[in-house]
């Protein structure tokens, strides 16, 4: 390459999450895996993605989504106790607002996870209806990410 050219930068973001459905129980350990993904980067995303759009940001990246957490976005018993989840959170969080307002320091902090689970569910549930994959559909339908996937067993 000489010193003229121009070189690419592409970025791709990439998680890969096991299969953690278990509906022989009532609730199982590690779909928290599942609902710590979808409340700390896929949710967040989506509403980046969205913001970027709206402030008419053009931004492209390469994401992949893999079949064992596809699958697990588009399960109905995930997406039920997922948002069961969610609301143990907000309670929890309620809850440390209401022990911590006489401690300012913790009680941001609780304020901040109100405000973050409360959101969360909020984009989840009444902008995605419980479904976060037509909204990557749309942002690659947009041009703005290309979906890329992996093995079954990654």
């Amino acid at each position: 390459m000489t010193e003229n050219e121009k070189g690419y930068l592409a970025l791709v973001l990439h998680a890969h999450l096991p299969y953690v459905r278990h509906p022989e129980y009532d609730a199982f350990l590690e779909e928290d895996w599942f609902f710590e993904a979808l409340t700390e980067t896929y949710i967040p995303l989506v509403e980046i993605f969205d913001r970027l759009i709206e402030e008419g940001i053009d931004f492209r990246l390469t994401i992949s989504l893999t079949p064992t957490l596809l699958s697990m976005m588009s399960d109905p018993l995930l997406q039920y106790r997922y948002l069961r989840h969610l609301n143990k959170l907000i309670d929890l969080a309620g809850r440390e607002i209401e022990r911590t307002r006489w401690t300012p320091e913790i009680h941001e902090l609780a304020l901040m996870y109100h405000w973050k689970f409360s959101r969360a569910r909020q984009i989840f549930l009444e902008r995605y209806n419980s479904r976060l994959i037509p909204a990557f559909k749309r942002y690659q339908d947009l041009g703005m990410i290309e979906i890329i996937t992996s093995g079954a067993t990654h």
